[in-house]
């Protein structure tokens, strides 16, 4: 039987999975966690289907070799479009990004007018409207594609003017169907958080992907007796090329100086 103390891996595009990362470092401290950000291939949101998928299957190879325990795709489009065939070729368990957020919308039984914003990709797909909708009929989903939002975030520009142009521009219409809630379908995007809220109604409430996925996560590893009963190995943050801004972005998000990259070739 392997151990509980094996890490658990996680991916995404580039630097936004930093912040599924850290509320599961908050949360489960007793946790080891490889993060790999694919940097070389950023952003995921206006890729095809199939690079998308090419590169989420050859992280996770590289995360099987590093005996993961479980794996979560912290990324909103891949969990959108690969989620499917990553399940098909590895044994462990492996956890989306989209899943968390309707279980939690999900327990808000009043809830009747939700807004989603997200890539172009993870829009297009209509990922979030088919698990919400086919779960409560009476929802009422709007949404919205951000593309400017992860270039902004990647070079640094979450809180600048540009942003609150861009955040203006893309929420009018959501803001104007009355919306209850907004989803940030998108783990780069709680990086914008405070620039979102200054920009609509107090009235409308935020939910944050990587909040959701680190609550599921630590019900997932309880109800599935996968907990690590102590932290074995140092946290490992890994990209696929080198970039101007992702260290020192890095150091902000998770609250830590010491930060060492590792570099990994991947081919989509």
């Amino acid at each position: 039987m392997k151990s509980n103390n094996r890490p658990i891996g996680i991916f995404d595009s580039g630097i936004g999975g930093l912040t599924v990362l850290k509320e599961l470092q908050t949360q489960l401290p007793d946790e080891s966690f490889i993060y790999i950000g694919d940097t070389a291939h950023l952003p995921y949101g206006n890729k095809s289907s199939q690079t998308i998928i090419n590169c989420s299957q050859s992280i996770c190879q590289y995360l099987l070799s590093q005996d993961v325990k479980l794996i979560i795709i912290a990324c909103n489009t891949a969990s959108s479009l690969a989620l499917n065939f990553i399940k098909q070729t590895v044994n462990i368990p492996v956890i989306d990004v989209i899943t968390p957020v309707h279980h939690m919308i999900m327990k808000n039984v009043q809830l009747r007018r939700v807004g989603i914003i997200g890539t172009y990709n993870t829009i297009q797909s209509n990922a979030y409207c088919k698990v919400l909708v086919n779960s409560n009929n009476k929802l009422k989903v709007f949404q919205q594609a951000c593309p400017l939002f992860v270039p902004l975030i990647e070079e640094g520009l979450q809180n600048d003017l540009i942003a609150h142009l861009a955040i203006k521009k893309y929420l009018i219409n959501l803001i104007n169907k009355n919306i209850e809630l907004l989803v940030l379908g998108c783990t780069h995007y709680p990086l914008m958080k405070k620039s979102i809220q200054e920009n609509i109604p107090t009235s409308i409430q935020i939910l944050d992907s990587a909040q959701a996925t680190a609550d599921y996560l630590t019900y997932y590893l309880t109800t599935h007796t996968l907990l690590s009963s102590k932290k074995i190995n140092n946290n490992r943050i890994i990209i696929t090329d080198k970039t101007e801004n992702f260290k020192s972005l890095a150091k902000i998000i998770l609250n830590n100086r010491r930060i060492n990259l590792e570099i990994l070739n991947i081919t989509s």
